[in-house]
């Protein structure tokens, strides 16, 4: 009999606060190798907030009041824990990709410098690059673009370019579809997808778009202010919501013409 797999990540009972006032509140969950979690809940819920708490990342005016984040069982306290990690181990998709970017530099060049710091050559960079932006449907020669000269939707797909290029053991994915049309977004919702099939990266995704949580979750964990409503297998949740709160987010898509859990398909 084999030990179960062990966590890569686990989250226990974390707090987080401004100030005084919590916006999250004993949220637990637990990530393995391959695993893809999707936090879901509307706007003002925290799910950015978790995000960034497991990924190093909150703002000095926001801070973790209880609990405890560990990757592969070692916590991960200090901001200096996570330095060794960022890169191989984890890698950090933002909502606004024009964070991933240095304005004065091409994206060619920062691209390279970051697959060139994995130790990849110049020959394997071209080609995996221009492969990987074939596969997100960005333009000929527009990463030769500087970001500010490029739309918001074509700067989200290129952030996505560095965990397809340079494969880490984790992806921190912030609403990464927020600012793209529904085609671009199965590429995009494909491309990570393709990205666990064949490196085992597990993902942590963030969305209020429960359609997608939907085409991509293995796990799903449905937050409202800061509170854990729904936390487990998303095939189950999906077909059978066992908190009121899941079923509106649910009622809503329907309303809107979306199907769940199938319309990106």
């Amino acid at each position: 009999m084999t030990e179960a797999q062990p966590s890569l990540l686990t989250v226990k009972e974390i707090s987080i606060a401004i100030g005084d006032s919590p916006i999250v509140k004993q949220v637990s969950f637990s990530l393995h190798q391959g695993e893809i979690l999707v936090i879901v809940g509307e706007s003002g819920s925290g799910k950015t907030t978790i995000l960034k708490a497991c990924a190093g990342m909150l703002p000095d005016t926001i801070r973790i009041t209880n609990g405890s984040i560990a990757f592969e069982g070692r916590p991960l306290v200090r901001k200096d824990d996570w330095l060794p990690l960022r890169g191989r181990d984890m890698n950090y998709v933002f909502q606004d990709s024009l964070s991933s970017f240095c304005p004065v530099r091409s994206i060619y060049d920062q691209l390279w410098d970051a697959a060139r710091t994995a130790g990849m050559n110049r020959n394997e960079f071209d080609k995996t690059a221009a492969d990987r932006a074939a596969v997100l449907d960005l333009p000929k020669g527009s990463l030769s673009s500087y970001p500010q000269e490029l739309s918001g939707g074509m700067v989200q797909r290129a952030g996505l370019l560095f965990p397809l290029i340079i494969p880490p053991r984790l992806v921190f994915a912030d609403e990464p579809t927020s600012a793209v049309d529904s085609v671009t977004q199965k590429k995009m919702a494909d491309a990570l997808l393709r990205l666990r099939r064949h490196h085992q990266t597990a993902i942590i995704l963030v969305t209020h778009d429960i359609r997608l949580a939907a085409y991509m979750a293995d796990t799903l964990l449905i937050l409202r202010q800061g509170h854990v409503e729904e936390y487990g297998p998303a095939k189950p949740i999906i077909a059978h919501p066992g908190a009121a709160y899941t079923e509106r987010l649910l009622t809503l898509a329907v309303m809107r013409k979306e199907s769940v859990p199938c319309s990106l398909k």
